[in-house]
C-alpha cells in the first residue's frame, strides 16, 4: 500500500509543475521565456563542461600520447613503403619487368659505432 500512496505524490508534484509553467506562460510571458532561455543556457554549459572534462577523451580514441605515435608510425610507414601501384620510373628499357631493388635493413636494427676498438691504452685486462 505505501508504494501506491508515494505514486500519487508523484503524479501530484509533476501536475503541480505543469499547471505552474501554463500559469507562467500566460501571466508572464517574458519572464517565463527568460527564464527558459537561461535554463536551456545553463544545462548546455554543464553539458559542454561534462563534456570537454570525461567525454572527449574516450571518444577521440584514448590517449592522445599513444595517436601521436600511431600517426607517427603511419607516416614512416608511408615514407617506406610509398604507394601499393608499381613504379613504372624503374622498369628497364629492354623487359617490362621492374628493376630488382636492394633489399634494405630492417629499420628497427640499428648500428651503434663504440670506443671499443679505438682505446688501445684502456685494456681493462692488462694491469
Amino acid at each position: 500500500m505505501p508504494r501506491r500512496w508515494f505514486t500519487w505524490l508523484i503524479y501530484a508534484l509533476i501536475g503541480l509543475a505543469a499547471f505552474y509553467v501554463v500559469s507562467q506562460l500566460f501571466t508572464n510571458t517574458a519572464g517565463f521565456l527568460t527564464s527558459i532561455i537561461v535554463m536551456i543556457g545553463v544545462a548546455a554549459a554543464i553539458y559542454g563542461l561534462i563534456y570537454f572534462v570525461f567525454i572527449r577523451k574516450r571518444v577521440s580514441g584514448g590517449n592522445t600520447n599513444e595517436m601521436k605515435k600511431y600517426k607517427q608510425a603511419v607516416k614512416q610507414s608511408k615514407q617506406k613503403y610509398g604507394t601499393s601501384t608499381p613504379d613504372t620510373t624503374k622498369m628497364t628499357k629492354t623487359a617490362k619487368k621492374p628493376a630488382k631493388k636492394r633489399k634494405a635493413a630492417p629499420s628497427h636494427l640499428r648500428v651503434i659505432n663504440g670506443t671499443k676498438g679505438k682505446d688501445k691504452d684502456n685494456n681493462r685486462a692488462t694491469f
